[in-house]
């Protein structure tokens, strides 16, 4: 801009120059020629003084006086006076001997002035050796022509008024042009600065800088336009900012969706993708936008779908089963977008992860078959010895004894098993509230395992307790002995006499406290550790069911755990025994 601010500069000043020196040539030109014309005039009045001087006094034929008279009107006039006979001969001159002079007969002034009255000239004197301007008359006396009168004069005087003339002029047209040159400079700067702050609004905003305006108070059009590149940069910035909003807004819920979102072009290249798609398909986002979208979804078929939804422009919903990074199940829905002309422009794809749903679908199954397998088992065996002695076995004392110890058992077993599957439910729906109070964990497993200290001193197994310290902890006190006592039973179950089972209690300190319990018993397969909290998963079932276990246990205290914002976890090997780790949180009104 600054660039255009000077050839502007320059344009105007081309121009003022070009208009004065015309004018400066036309005003000098013609006050030369006014002052030539004057001067003109003005020796042409002389010449015919002179001229009716001498034929008045018909001095043209007294040599002597006719000398003496011109050299009076020359002193007088500053100038060179020659009289001549009809035949050109010089008969008197002011500056020269009338002997020495030629004829001047051709001479262009006299010529000039025997055809029409007056003779003018401008021209180099051989006799004086200089620039002279000529004036001529002839002199006639009763009409008849008695000679001619010529009056000259330097024309260096002339020269150097025309010259003074000239200096005077550029002097003026010097002071013009620079008071012209500032009004110029003030007048294209009022002019390309407006534009130079348009220009650099109209950069700002190509940048995104849509705050910055155009500080001017320039009137008429530049004005109008200003003040409509500001209404612009407002509008854009408001538009902006809305747009910015909702940008943020989407981003926000797409990253915040647990269901994938995934945008395709029409070149069939992603354009979009939200977190969940990462996490979903386990692909970094920012590495796979701009890629061709069978790049993501090949391997798993998505793909196919993807461009079956490009061929119908329809809608579809189909069912994708993953393998990598992990194995998952989505409900994949997908949908072309197009234009007002119907030409698709893109696919919309949605993921939904609905592993645990289909897990959760099928634990039901598995629970509705394990409920029903393990009522079976208590319930046929109540009916079987129940029609038995109805048969006759009734009038057997000691059949009927044994018969109805077996019934009572099952019976029990049967209570057991529906009471856990009830406490689980309520658990798990969390319909048993917890009343949290203080507790000291080491006080409760001293307390708890009194409860089956008969059971393990009947199986010859050791147990070890904490040393009598205090640990406090919030939690709902009957709970946790439920805790303690399930895995305390588990550990005196799957221990061989002579075994040993251990609890120690420790506090972190700062916000924790951990409760272990662990036995010498027959130890856990690895390949059942993933499973060992699932509801009727059994690692040994022949001897959990004669032990009477319900199966229930362990998806209790793991449901008992969680629900006071804990974890538990198990280490084991088999023939060297488990250990089972419950960590807890001893302050719980942050996380109630």
């Amino acid at each position: 801009m600054q660039s255009f601010r000077i050839r502007l500069n320059i344009v105007f000043l081309l121009i003022i120059v070009s208009l004065l020196l015309t004018l400066g040539i036309y005003t000098a030109k013609l006050v030369q020629s006014i002052y030539i014309d004057v001067l003109e005039k003005h020796l042409t009045t002389e010449v015919h003084l002179i001229a009716d001087d001498i034929v008045y006094g018909q001095l043209y034929k007294k040599p002597d006086v006719l000398g003496i008279r011109m050299k009076q009107f020359a002193d007088q006039l500053g100038a060179r006076i020659t009289v001549l006979a009809q035949n050109g001969k010089v008969l008197s001159d002011s500056d020269h001997s009338p002997a020495t002079l030629p004829n001047h007969l051709n001479r262009p002034e006299i010529r000039e002035a025997l055809r029409t009255g007056t003779g003018h000239a401008i021209r180099y004197s051989a006799t004086m050796n200089y620039d002279m301007m000529y004036v001529a008359v002839p002199l006639k006396q009763d009409g008849k022509l008695e000679g001619l009168v010529r009056i000259a004069i330097k024309i260096t005087k002339v020269q150097g008024t025309v010259r003074n003339l000239w200096l005077s002029l550029t002097g003026v047209l010097v002071l013009v042009l620079l008071l012209y040159s500032f009004i110029s400079t003030r007048i294209t700067k009022s002019i390309t600065q407006p534009i130079e702050e348009i220009t650099r609004v109209a950069r700002d905003i190509t940048r995104k800088q849509f705050r910055s305006r155009i500080a001017t108070r320039a009137k008429g059009e530049i004005g109008q336009l200003a003040q409509a590149i500001n209404s612009m940069a407002l509008s854009l910035e408001q538009q902006m900012s809305a747009i910015q909003e909702n940008e943020k807004r989407l981003e926000g819920i797409l990253n915040n969706m647990v269901s994938g979102v995934m945008l395709i072009s029409e070149t069939r290249r992603i354009v979009m993708m939200n977190v969940a798609v990462e996490e979903i398909l386990g692909h970094d986002v920012r590495k796979y936008i701009g890629h061709l979208h069978q790049e993501v979804g090949k391997n798993s078929g998505l793909s196919m779908f993807i461009d079956r939804c490009f061929e119908t422009g329809g809608k579809m919903r189909e069912e994708v089963h993953l393998y990598y990074p992990e194995e998952r199940i989505l409900d994949v829905h997908l949908g072309a977008y197009a234009s007002e002309d119907g030409h698709v422009k893109g696919v919309i794809v949605l993921l939904h992860d609905i592993t645990s749903i289909r897990r959760l679908e099928k634990m039901r199954s598995e629970f509705v078959a394990n409920v029903s397998h393990e009522l079976r088992t208590p319930i046929t065996s109540i009916k079987g010895f129940s029609e038995t002695l109805l048969d006759g076995a009734l009038e057997d004392p000691e059949i009927s004894r044994t018969f109805l110890t077996i019934i009572n058992e099952e019976s029990d077993r049967l209570n057991r098993l529906v009471t856990d599957i009830l406490d689980l439910s309520k658990i798990e729906q969390k319909k048993m509230p917890l009343k949290f109070e203080k507790v000291d964990l080491v006080q409760l497993a001293h307390e708890t395992v009194r409860l089956v200290r008969e059971e393990a001193r009947s199986r010859d197994i050791t147990i070890y307790l904490p040393p009598s310290t205090t640990c406090v902890l919030d939690g709902d006190r009957d709970r946790l002995q439920q805790v303690v006592l399930n895995l305390v039973s588990n550990a005196i179950l799957y221990t061989p006499e002579g075994g040993e089972v251990t609890i120690t209690v420790e506090d972190d300190g700062v916000n924790q406290v951990e409760l272990k319990v662990s036995d010498t018993g027959i130890g856990i397969p690895a390949e059942h550790l993933a499973r060992i909290f699932e509801r009727f998963y059994r690692v040994d079932k022949a001897r959990s069911r004669e032990s009477g276990g319900t199966g229930l246990g362990l998806a209790i205290v793991k449901h008992l755990v969680e629900s006071h914002h804990g974890t538990i976890t198990v280490e084991s090997r088999e023939e060297e025994g488990s250990v089972f780790t419950v960590r807890l949180p001893k302050h719980q009104t942050e996380h109630s």
